[in-house]
């Protein structure tokens, strides 16, 4: 008795995922390139874990990569504004927890980010 193929395995067509199976490996492919994964790597997680073959993996990829390009297609004072505020938080954290010297360094970045020093 020949055994049974995992769906989406081999030459005929497998289950098609939902939009929301499909939306959730997408975002799992975007979080693998954020982390440094390579495409080798990712068509294997797709065979491995998904059962897709190279080219579905390839599609997943695609549309991965305009997430994260969707992601930091902010404008440059908009991003400005969220590094400074960012380092604000933490420069106020660092006093409350007596870290002084991480401190110093929020408030020498957020100069440098608002371009008072260089």
């Amino acid at each position: 008795m020949p055994a049974k193929k995992k769906p989406g395995v081999g030459k005929g067509r497998g289950i098609k995922p939902t939009k929301a199976e499909g939306d959730i490996r997408v975002n799992r492919v975007a979080r693998m390139l954020s982390n440094g994964a390579v495409r080798s790597e990712i068509i294997q997680y797709g065979c491995k874990e998904w059962g897709v073959v190279d080219r579905t993996t390839d599609e997943y990829i695609k549309r991965a990569r305009e997430l994260l390009r969707e992601d930091w297609e902010i404008d440059r004072r908009t991003f400005t504004a969220e590094l400074l505020s960012q380092l604000a938080s933490l420069q106020k954290d660092s006093r409350k927890n007596g870290q002084g010297h991480i401190a110093l360094g929020c408030i020498n970045s957020a100069a440098k980010i608002a371009q008072i020093m260089s």
